[in-house]
């Protein structure tokens, strides 16, 4: 009898935990089957929130049984988000767009993490294909994902919380580009940080779609803000948005606003250094990437991001600025420490010493 009992136990500790995809659409026909498709091997349900369709999206969510709820949509994609995540029975959340996928490959790495249960929440890294190669964390494909990269050169990184568990509390926050950051401050969780890629398409959409979308975004950003002045990261994401649209003055008020909120920490030095290097005052930009150095924080505006990340990138810049001015030989020498400790840049660095005549320079190991 004790023998019986104990077989039972161990049957219930080795059931496997269930994930529930969770996800809010509309329009999407044109990508959701690649999307589903993807993870349907994966995922013990799939919940589908559809805030207007009008062409075959549910169509196409019905073939996959995905559990399918309507949302009238408020403006803001946190409510949306936590609507999804109140209808899903799994012990963890993934939560996916459908211009995403992930790789089959990935499945049994995305399974272990679940069932170690070591972090409640997960990063991921969202890869953006692209074929702009000059833009600054560009990464040629590797054969392992040639498939995923449908014909493009290369892609950006970002990293994002994308897997947590549920019914620990966590929900979204933001209008716009909403995160979980804020749920898990206040719930003390830690995360694992992991390379597991999604792979994202977003630039493969049309021109007007992108439009749209980008308008869309910031007019839900400017919203935010008035409602709430002291959101550093919705204040981040606007600085961000009309640094992009080349807006300097709007942008750098914006980095300023984050400055006089919280002095420790680096993006808005590094902002307002972009600011200042794209005017062409290469001086005054140095003054701030090297402000940003001195300083000693270990935190970010976004969680799911790494300090060392931000100081990279500054880095980076700090030595563009260099060789703009009459200072070439510091440039080059942190262009080299950047090669040699193995930078994410290290492609497009290598590029800017050919500029100026420096080749060979390797990798550490």
């Amino acid at each position: 009898m004790a023998k019986q009992k104990e077989d039972s136990q161990k049957k219930l500790t080795e059931v496997e935990p269930t994930i529930s995809l969770c996800m809010i659409v509309k329009d999407e026909e044109q990508w959701l089957a690649q999307c589903l498709e993807s993870v349907k091997d994966l995922v013990n349900e799939i919940i589908l929130i559809d805030t207007g369709s009008t062409d075959k999206t549910k169509e196409i969510a019905k073939k996959f049984n995905a559990k399918i709820f309507d949302f009238a949509w408020t403006d803001n994609f946190a409510d949306a988000r936590n609507f999804s995540i109140s209808k899903a029975a799994g012990d963890w959340i993934l939560w996916l767009d459908a211009d995403e996928t992930i790789a089959e490959k990935d499945h049994d790495y995305i399974r272990q993490i679940v069932k170690e249960a070591q972090f409640p929440v997960v990063v991921m890294e969202q890869r953006h294909y692209t074929n702009d190669t000059t833009n600054a964390r560009f990464k040629e494909v590797d054969e392992r994902y040639e498939a995923e990269a449908k014909d493009c050169k290369g892609y950006y990184a970002t990293l994002i919380t994308r897997l947590f568990k549920n019914n620990v509390g966590l929900t979204f926050e933001g209008a716009v580009h909403e995160t979980l950051d804020k749920s898990m401050q206040k719930l003390g969780l830690k995360f694992l940080r992991t390379d597991i890629p999604i792979h994202h398409y977003q630039h493969l959409k049309s021109e007007d779609k992108m439009k749209e979308k980008k308008q869309k975004y910031d007019k839900l950003l400017e919203e935010k803000a008035k409602s709430d002045p002291t959101d550093i990261k919705t204040l981040h994401d606007l600085a961000i948005t009309n640094l992009h649209k080349n807006d300097f003055r709007t942008a750098f008020d914006y980095f300023k606003k984050i400055y006089d909120l919280d002095k420790e920490l680096l993006e808005p030095y590094l902002g307002m250094g972009l600011i200042w290097a794209k005017r062409g005052d290469y001086p005054r930009a140095i003054k701030f990437f090297l402000n940003a150095m001195d300083k000693k924080t270990t935190r970010t505006i976004e969680l799911s991001i790494p300090i060392e990340q931000v100081r990279e990138n500054i880095l980076y810049n700090l030595a563009l600025s260099f060789l703009k001015t009459g200072e070439k030989a510091k440039g080059i020498q942190i262009f080299k420490d950047m090669i040699r400790l193995n930078s994410r840049y290290t492609p497009l660095i290598q590029k800017k010493l050919k500029e100026v005549g420096i080749v060979a320079v390797t990798k550490a190991g």
